[in-house]
Parts: C-alpha cells; sequence; structure tokens
C-alpha cells in the first residue's frame, strides 16, 4: 500500500463494507498504539511477534464476532 497505511485503506474500505471484519497488528505494543491514538477503542489488535497458533486463534475470534 504505497500510499495508505492500514488503518487508512480500512476506513475506505469500511464506507463500502461498512461490516468489514479486520484484525490489526504491529510491531508497537498495544499501550503504545492506543497512546499514539493509531487505533480507536474497539478495533481488533494483536502485537508482533506472534506464533501462527495464535495467529490463527485471533483471526477465528474475530470472525466469530
Amino acid at each position: 500500500m504505497p500510499k495508505k497505511n492500514g488503518k487508512e485503506a480500512y476506513n475506505e474500505i469500511k464506507k463500502t463494507k461498512p461490516n468489514i471484519k479486520a484484525l490489526f497488528t504491529s510491531g508497537y505494543t498495544a499501550d503504545i498504539i492506543q497512546k499514539k491514538g493509531l487505533l480507536e477503542e474497539g478495533l481488533n489488535f494483536i502485537p508482533k511477534p506472534i506464533s501462527p497458533r495464535e495467529l490463527l486463534r485471533k483471526v477465528r475470534e474475530v470472525l466469530d464476532k
């Protein structure tokens, strides 16, 4: 995504598909993400590094919401 970050792309997609489910990930910790205001409350987030098993569990959790 050369011109948008993940949050910006999510916001654009949400305009046409309001019920879209997304999982954000970052090398920053969740508390730094919140302090910088990078994600709104209620958005799904998982910090890196992440094991394949944990990623699958989190994806399943998001899809089941």
